[in-house]
């Protein structure tokens, strides 16, 4: 399949026949990816236990790592340094103020480059209103920004442009000139804008050093969207952030989704945090895609006993086992009933702010129950009910039956 087919389909990326492994002689793949579609203009979480590959299929997306077969098509097909990448350990330089780590992401990323200089240089001679200052120097802009023009070649274009351009009569204010094209002050109008909407504008001239887990996240998110890049990859972003700034942080990721227009895709084992911040979830276990869904189908409506089981929390009860076929039933989906003869007797209780978790027994099976019923006691007997309709079902190989309409 080609790049054409997948912007027809309107997919940022497009997985067939993927295998991956890192020895030729490894037994099992690593990955294995028949087909995936990945849409644009979403938040796409990687969810999965430790070693479900997670973090591998994000290193083959970012280049870092070769498919052993198959294909991996990525719109408008970005190099590795196109891409922005945000490690757990935020790649910015901790002596170095925000301004100038930004910057030096910026400045060193070729596009950016050409694309501040075009503009310049457009708005200039636009501005000068001379067609004769125009057709004299198209020429060198043609050749310095032509796409398939070498570094060498666009540099010494880009010399002898500055050179004539020096030299020239009709440029009166010299010093202001070349002021106002230097890099730094291109960069400057153009960034307060990208800092301001991010949240970072009132401490770009602080060390990093002297900013928070959340407010060096955003300058690390800083680096890559100056670049103009749309597609953002994330591995374990929030790990390192205390309970109150990951959710602030979380908020404020969707929010800066919407205003850039961005693709984001996050590695994370965290499924609160997947479930709080992605439209859509990947969720992966030894290597192999277990369901690509939204989390609320994948709680409601699981693939198999390891996708019920994993997300959701408590975890899904056990009910039984007939003809072998096991069922489960989700703590939502209980209606609980205080009888002084009920089946389950509650063995341990959690308060979680507006609803407690209760832990109750029933022969050799545990159950957990959650209501906004705070005054069921430990060691009160209840009894416990559901609808046949409610009710998950799964084969011996863990794979679902009956599945409700």
């Amino acid at each position: 399949m080609n790049l054409d087919e997948v912007k027809k389909k309107d997919n940022l990326i497009e997985i067939n026949d993927l295998i991956f492994k890192y020895y030729k002689k490894q037994k099992n793949e690593s990955i294995k990816i028949d087909k995936l579609e990945i849409p644009k203009n979403q938040i796409i979480a990687l969810l999965g236990p430790s070693g479900s590959g997670k973090t591998t299929l994000l290193n083959l997306l970012l280049g870092f790592l070769k498919p052993t077969s198959g294909k991996i098509n990525i719109e408008n097909n970005p190099k590795i340094h196109e891409i922005s990448y945000i490690m757990q350990e935020n790649s910015i330089y901790e002596n170095v103020s925000v301004f100038n780590n930004v910057f030096l992401s910026a400045k060193n990323y070729e596009k950016w480059v050409d694309s501040v200089r075009l503009a310049f240089f457009n708005e200039y001679f636009a501005n000068a209103n001379d067609p004769e200052l125009v057709s004299k120097y198209n020429p060198y802009l043609e050749k310095i920004f032509k796409s398939k023009s070498s570094k060498i070649s666009k540099k010494l274009n880009f010399f002898i442009l500055v050179l004539k351009l020096f030299f020239d009569k009709k440029i009166k204010d010299k010093f202001g000139f070349f002021k106002s094209m230097k890099l730094k002050t291109l960069f400057k109008k153009e960034f307060e804008i990208v800092a301001n909407k991010i949240g970072i504008g009132e401490f770009i001239h602080k060390n990093v050093n002297e900013l928070s887990g959340g407010q060096k996240q955003r300058v690390a998110f800083a680096k890559g969207i100056i670049k103009k890049t749309n597609l953002v990859l994330m591995d374990e972003p929030f790990s390192a952030l205390d309970a109150k700034i990951k959710e602030s942080t979380i908020e404020w990721l969707i929010n800066i989704k919407k205003e850039f227009n961005l693709s984001i895709i996050v590695v994370t084992h965290d499924q609160q945090d997947a479930l709080k911040l992605s439209d859509s979830i990947i969720l992966m276990d030894n290597g192999v895609i277990q369901q690509f869904s939204s989390g609320a189908d994948m709680y409601e409506d699981p693939n198999n006993l390891f996708v019920a089981k994993f997300i959701g929390s408590p975890e899904i009860n056990y009910i039984g086992t007939v003809d072998n076929i096991s069922y489960y039933i989700r703590h939502n989906k209980l209606t609980i009933i205080k009888d002084q003869n009920g089946s389950f007797e509650i063995i341990d209780r959690k308060d979680f702010g507006d609803k407690i978790h209760y832990t109750a027994k029933f022969n050799d099976k545990v159950w957990s129950l959650v209501t906004k019923d705070w005054t069921i006691s430990i060691g009160q007997r209840v009894n416990v009910s559901y609808k046949f309709d409610d009710v998950l079902a799964f084969d011996i190989y863990g794979n679902r039956v009956l599945r409700s309409k």
